[in-house]
C-alpha cells in the first residue's frame, strides 16, 4: 500500500505540546513577546480635541475654526507624520463616502443643537431668572425715579449684578472641574455602544431635566446648586462631542469637518440668543421650555445622524485616579511665552465678559430703563428684538472675520508684518466698538442707543473673530512642548472661564459701588481698559 506523501517541514513537524517538557515550555514563555494592548490616547491629550473645544467656546472662536487659517495644532499622532493611511480614523475605522457625509452633517447639526440652548441660557434665561427672584418683572414696565439735582433718571436694577455674578462664578468653578472629570470618565467607558455615545445621549436628557428645574421660581442658593449640576450635564454633551471629532474623523477630511463644525457653532450661538430673546417676551419660563426640548433631542439626534460608534468593550481597563483630573488644570512650567498669551486671553475675555455677562441687564435696564415709564406695556418686546438684532449683527461680523482672516494672514506673510501688531489692532477695534455703544448710550437718546448697541455688536463680532483667527498662530507658537500640545491647549482654553469669572466679579463690584450715580455706565469703560490691556500684553510677545 502506498504511504501518503509527507511534506518536509510541514507534515513531519512535531506537536510541541507533546514534544516539549514543562521546563521547555516555561523557557519559551519567558522568551516570548507578550502582546499587551495599549490604551487609547486620552481625549485631554488630543490636540485636535482641545482645538475643537476651544472653537466651541463661542461664536468668534468658531469663526477662527471656520476661517481655515493655516495654524493647525501640533498633533504628533497625525497620519501625515508617518506611513499610516490618512483615510483611516484614529479609532481604526475607514469610513466610506456616505459615512464621511454623515460625519460632516452630523457634527454640523450637533454643534447647532448643543450650542443654541446653551447660548439662550447664559445670555437671556439665567439673567432673567435672577431678575425674577428679586421681583423685577421684566415682562412689564418698571418705574423710574428722577434725581432732583440732575433731572435725569437714577440707575435701575443695579442690585441684580451681585447675585448674577455669584451664579456665574459658581458655574465657572463647576465647569472647570466638570470638563476634565467627564473627559477622564468617558475615556474609560467600556460598553457595546462605544465610549462617547452614551454620554451624549444621557447628557442631553439630563440637561433637559435640570433646565426645567432652573426655570422654576426658586431661591438663589437652589439656583446656584442646579446651575453647578448643569455644568456637569453640559460637559457630558460637549466634551465627548469634541473627542468624537478627533477620534472618528480621518486626517484627510478633518479640516473640512472642523470648518463646518465652526460654522455650526456660529449659527447655534446666534440662534440661541434669538431664541432666548424672543421667548422671554411671552413668559419668563418660555426660554427654559425651548432649551429643554433642544437639549433632550440634541444627544439623540446627533447619535442618529452620525455613523454607529464602534464598541469599546475590547479596550484595556484603566483605573480612574483623581490626579488625572487635576493634571488637566496644571499649567505648564517655565513657559513665559505661553503665560503671556494666556494673560492676554484672560484680559480679552474679561473685557468681552463685562458686557456679555450683563448684556440682558444692559439692554433691558440701561437702554430701555432710562426714561420715565407711565405704562404697563411689556418692554421686553423691544429689548428682546434688540438682543436678537445684536445676535444677528455679531454673526455677520464673525462671518466677515472668518472670510477676511485668510487673506489678512496671507498679507501678513507677504509683507512680513508682525502678527502681534495685527492682533493688537483687533483689540483696538473691539475697544472702538465698545466706545461707540458707550458714547451713544450716554450722550444720545431714543433710537441712537439702540443703533449704538447694534454697531457695537457688528464691530465686536468682526474684531473678536480676527483676534481669535490670527491669535491662534501666536498660541501655537507659544506652546512650550509639541508633545504636550493637547494638555497645554486645554489650559489655554481655561482662559475663557477665568476671564468670564473676572468679568462677573469686576462688573458686580463697579456697579454696586457706584450704583447711585453711574449704575451700568462703568461696564463700558472698564471693558475698554481690559481690552487695551490685552493688546498691550500681545504686543509684548515676540512673534516667532
Amino acid at each position: 500500500m502506498l504511504e501518503p506523501y509527507v511534506r518536509p517541514g510541514i507534515d513531519d513537524r512535531p506537536d510541541l505540546d507533546k514534544a516539549l517538557s514543562p521546563e521547555d515550555k516555561d523557557a519559551v514563555a519567558r522568551l516570548a513577546i507578550k502582546d499587551r494592548r495599549r490604551p487609547p490616547e486620552a481625549s485631554a491629550d488630543q490636540p485636535e480635541a482641545q482645538a475643537v473645544r476651544l472653537a466651541a467656546a463661542g461664536s468668534s472662536a468658531a469663526a477662527a475654526a471656520a476661517a481655515g487659517v493655516d495654524a493647525p495644532a501640533p498633533d504628533l499622532s497625525s497620519a501625515y507624520l508617518d506611513m499610516r493611511d490618512p483615510m483611516v480614523a484614529a479609532n481604526g475605522q475607514r469610513p466610506t463616502a456616505v459615512q464621511i457625509s454623515r460625519l460632516n452633517w452630523g457634527f454640523f447639526v450637533a454643534s447647532i443643537l448643543v450650542g443654541a440652548p446653551w447660548a439662550a441660557l447664559n445670555t437671556i434665561a439665567m439673567p432673567n431668572a435672577v431678575a425674577r427672584l428679586f421681583d423685577y418683572d421684566t415682562a412689564s414696565a418698571i418705574s423710574v425715579t428722577i434725581n432732583p439735582s440732575t433731572g435725569r433718571p437714577l440707575p435701575v436694577a443695579t442690585d441684580l449684578v451681585v447675585p448674577l455674578a455669584v451664579l456665574v462664578v459658581v458655574g465657572v468653578v463647576a465647569s472647570m472641574f466638570a470638563m476634565p472629570l467627564v473627559s477622564a470618565l468617558s475615556d474609560r467607558t467600556r460598553i457595546p455602544l462605544g465610549r462617547r455615545t452614551p454620554w451624549m445621549v444621557a447628557g442631553g436628557v439630563l440637561c433637559a431635566l435640570i433646565t426645567l428645574v432652573l426655570g422654576q421660581n426658586t431661591g438663589l442658593v437652589v439656583l446656584c446648586f442646579f446651575w453647578a449640576l448643569m455644568q456637569f450635564a453640559y460637559a457630558m454633551i460637549s466634551v465627548p462631542l469634541a473627542s468624537a471629532i478627533s477620534e472618528r474623523v480621518p486626517d484627510k477630511f478633518r479640516p473640512r469637518i472642523e470648518r463646518w463644525h465652526g460654522i455650526g457653532v456660529m449659527l447655534g450661538q446666534a440662534l440661541g440668543v434669538c431664541m432666548g430673546a424672543l421667548g422671554v417676551m411671552f413668559d419668563s419660563f418660555t426660554p427654559f421650555a425651548y432649551t429643554a426640548v433642544l437639549f433632550a433631542v440634541s444627544g439623540i439626534l446627533t447619535v442618529i445622524m452620525l455613523p454607529k460608534e464602534p464598541s469599546s468593550q475590547e479596550q484595556p481597563h484603566q483605573r480612574f485616579e483623581s490626579s488625572q483630573v487635576f493634571d488637566q488644570l496644571r499649567p505648564p512650567a517655565h513657559a513665559p511665552a505661553f503665560a503671556r498669551v494666556f494673560a492676554a486671553r484672560v484680559c480679552m475675555m474679561t473685557g468681552v465678559g463685562l458686557t456679555g455677562v450683563f448684556l440682558w441687564y444692559l439692554v433691558r435696564f440701561w437702554v430701555y430703563g432710562k426714561a420715565v415709564v407711565f405704562t404697563s406695556a411689556p418692554l421686553t418686546i423691544p429689548a428682546g428684538l434688540l438682543i436678537a438684532g445684536m445676535a444677528a449683527a455679531t454673526l455677520i461680523g464673525a462671518a466677515l472675520a472668518s472670510w477676511a482672516a485668510g487673506p489678512i494672514s496671507e498679507k501678513i506673510e507677504e509683507r512680513n508684518i508682525a502678527t502681534t501688531a495685527v492682533v493688537a489692532a483687533s483689540c483696538l477695534l473691539y475697544a472702538i466698538g465698545v466706545a461707540v455703544a458707550w458714547g451713544l448710550g450716554v450722550w444720545s437718546t431714543g433710537t441712537a442707543r439702540e443703533n449704538g448697541m447694534l454697531l457695537f455688536a457688528l464691530i465686536s463680532g468682526f474684531a473678536f473673530g480676527v483676534y481669535d483667527a490670527l491669535g491662534l498662530e501666536l498660541v501655537m507658537n507659544a506652546l512650550p512642548d509639541p508633545r504636550n500640545a493637547g494638555h497645554d491647549l486645554g489650559i489655554y482654553a481655561l482662559a475663557n472661564s477665568v476671564g468670564l469669572a473676572l468679568a462677573a466679579i469686576i462688573g458686580a463690584v463697579l456697579v454696586s459701588a457706584f450704583a447711585s450715580s453711574f449704575g451700568y455706565y462703568l461696564l463700558f469703560p472698564s471693558a475698554i481698559v481690559m481690552v487695551f490691556l490685552a493688546g498691550i500684553i500681545t504686543l509684548s510677545s515676540k512673534a516667532e
